[in-house]
């Protein structure tokens, strides 16, 4: 006799929570064995000066093995509101009493910042999506290539970040800014360098090419040098273009028990000169970098893992009166991994600074696919 609805909707539920406790079961037959390991999250800087150039990013230290790949799509949303310390004594203010800093009242006071010699102020939403595409040359030396796409505005954030720093984790001007606004400045000794308040959507950026080669892998340790390469051939902001920047960095990862997985590295990131405006950059360009990773994964479940990076880099520019561009920065990608299968798996993350330099963006959410075949 064919089945009446009720048995179905019985026979359906128990498929439902088979299939739960299949995924969340840390013992079941599909996860016996322990699932493949992506590597450290690929935190990027979000701050506005550091999509001009390339800046230090963890590499997975573990080779793919000849012929294998691995690919990863990846989106961050990273909202940014830092300027230079004079502003919090020469405010403009609506009526509301909410900062806002438009192209004519740059152009109409920008005399009065004739003293310093580097003036900023960047509010705005930036959003990256990146496919990086990864394969195994030989069974110890990987190679990969990133291409990235990039959208600016005012976003949806500040709300948010602002109710957040209500609580008692206050941030000056936050609650004295128009909400989900862009306005992108740049003054030099009382002149008006840059300006945009500008949306941009998925504009594409340089692409990112590398290489990684496995130094040493037995037990429980894995080291391996990363070389990147980051072609210029696009601008950003429609203004700048780098030089052909790279970068060359120790990476590792160590298993001490099947618990606990640790990832790190550090490296060193050269930005030569690139186009005339690149180069007219105030005082003096940006400045080669270190940057450094330090990452742990909990491993306990065979499903959803949780994990902590540490993000550290160098200062960009030089020291300068008012600002503190010159000053290193620390951030934390905090987040989790849900695997669907051994080989797939997405990622949620949430990216905050531990420094308050304003060098940084104040905050971003992540969200990943990868697979490996």
């Amino acid at each position: 006799m064919p089945r009446t609805l009720p048995s179905r909707l019985r026979a359906f539920a128990l498929q439902v929570l088979a299939l739960w406790g299949i995924c969340f079961s840390g013992g079941s037959e599909l996860f016996a064995q322990d699932g493949f390991e992506f590597g450290p999250i690929p935190t990027r800087e979000m701050f506005p000066l550091y999509m001009i150039s390339l800046s230090y990013q963890p590499a997975d230290p573990t080779p793919l093995g000849s012929g294998r790949w691995r690919i990863s799509l990846d989106h961050m949303q990273a909202n940014t509101f830092e300027f230079s310390d004079v502003f919090q004594d020469q405010t403009p203010r609506d009526a509301q009493g909410r900062m806002k800093v438009t192209r004519a009242y740059v152009e109409t006071h920008a005399r009065e910042y004739a003293y310093l010699p580097l003036v900023f102020l960047f509010d705005e939403e930036t959003a990256q999506t990146s496919l990086l595409v990864r394969r195994g040359l030989t069974e110890r030396t990987d190679l990969w290539m990133e291409l990235t796409f990039t959208s600016l505005g005012g976003g949806y954030l500040d709300g948010p970040i602002e109710a957040f720093h209500k609580i008692g984790f206050e941030q000056y001007g936050r609650d004295r800014v128009l909400q989900n606004q862009i306005t992108l400045v740049v003054m030099e000794r009382g002149k008006l360098r840059f300006y945009s308040d500008q949306f941009v959507r998925g504009k594409p950026q340089d692409p990112m090419l590398g290489l990684v080669h496995c130094l040493l892998q037995g037990d429980g340790l894995t080291l391996s040098l990363a070389l990147s390469l980051k072609p210029p051939l696009t601008t950003v902001y429609d203004v700048y273009k780098s030089g052909w920047d790279h970068s060359v960095s120790l990476t590792g990862k160590w298993a001490p028990s099947h618990d606990h997985l640790f990832y790190f590295g550090s490296g060193y990131v050269r930005r030569p000169r690139g186009n005339e405006a690149f180069r007219e950059f105030p005082e003096g360009n940006f400045r080669d970098g270190l940057g450094a990773h330090f990452t742990w994964e909990y491993r306990r479940g065979s499903r959803i893992r949780p994990f902590v990076q540490f993000y550290w880099q160098s200062g960009y520019l030089h020291p300068q009166p008012m600002q503190k561009l010159d000053r290193p920065s620390l951030q934390h990608d905090l987040g989790l991994h849900w695997y669907f299968s051994r080989r797939t798996v997405l990622t949620f993350r949430y990216l905050n600074n531990v420094t308050h330099n304003e060098n940084t963006a104040d905050m971003g959410i992540g969200l990943s696919l990868t697979h490996a075949f």
